[in-house]
């Protein structure tokens, strides 16, 4: 595949602007430009999106770092001002998933929105949104795996490789796999997401179960070839947040498909006709 280009794409006012910045705000708007339209096929108010979109993603941002900066936390200690510093990368998905449902969440309750409801619809853009995002990494020579031979192995500087593979100069494109099962995942969800409202056997909250099982498995299954894995204990963090979201999916289907089961943050009932209007 195309070597990575230049990180920084052009400057602005002497600021640099990197290629890392630019696919993840360009993978932010396709999501909610995904999920407004997804919202408008559901008979939900795709402006509420534009509503709650902002303090989703700062959640997602925050958490993505929060978490980051957490596995990495001796070398933080020492270095405390690139804490803040996301322009050369350190942003974790599994903490961006985690603060972007529980702001998500709030948002519903507090607005008395349907939750499960509205996970069908936000969930593909999700997907969609880190197929984009993740070519960011490809811009900055990050999260690659081990050494291949194959025809599409990524070319990385040798200033990027790891030590131990600083003889080999083509690299497993992991970002590259992750992005097209994103794809892939978006396209699928949303044609399940479509179908929920006229099927007997889908519920409301099954595209975000189905998405967590199958996200978990493809991030655990690449992250066995990435070589910038972040440990906790004996074993990759990104394989016990995995396992996490493979339970969670598991657990959320028994609970949407149990008998009598209510719908999570029901919309309000609509107000009660004037009486004396109608006679």
């Amino acid at each position: 595949m195309p070597s990575p280009p230049d990180p920084v794409a052009f400057s602005l006012l002497g600021i640099d602007i990197r290629w890392y910045a630019l696919f993840m705000l360009a993978g932010i708007v396709a999501g909610i430009a995904m999920t407004r339209a997804l919202a408008a096929r559901l008979d939900l108010d795709p402006d509420w999106v534009l509503d709650g979109a902002p303090w989703v993603v700062l959640a997602a941002i925050v958490g993505a770092r929060v978490y980051y900066v957490l596995l990495r936390g001796q070398y933080f200690l020492d270095h405390p001002l690139e804490a803040i510093n996301i322009r050369l990368g350190g942003l974790s998905y599994h903490g961006a998933l985690i603060a972007g449902v529980i702001a998500f969440a709030i948002l519903c309750w507090r607005a008395r929105q349907p939750f499960l409801r509205w996970t069908d619809a936000i969930i593909p853009g999700v997907a969609l949104a880190q197929a984009i995002g993740r070519w960011g990494n490809w811009a900055n020579q990050e999260a690659f795996g081990t050494p291949t031979t194959l025809p599409w192995g990524l070319w990385i500087d040798p200033a990027h490789r790891p030590p131990q593979f600083a003889a080999f100069d083509r690299f497993h494109p992991t970002f590259l796999y992750e992005s097209l099962f994103n794809l892939a995942n978006a396209i699928i969800l949303t044609a399940i997401a479509l179908r929920v409202p006229q099927s007997r056997r889908l519920r409301h909250g099954d595209v975000l179960a189905i998405y967590l099982i199958a996200y978990g498995v493809a991030r655990f299954l690449i992250e066995r070839i990435r070589t910038d894995s972040l440990y906790i204990g004996p074993l990759p963090a990104a394989f016990w947040l995995s396992w996490a979201l493979i339970a969670a999916g598991v657990a959320l289907l028994a609970l949407i498909h149990a008998p009598g089961r209510r719908e999570a943050f029901p919309a309000p009932a609509a107000p009660a006709a004037d009486k004396s209007a109608a006679d």
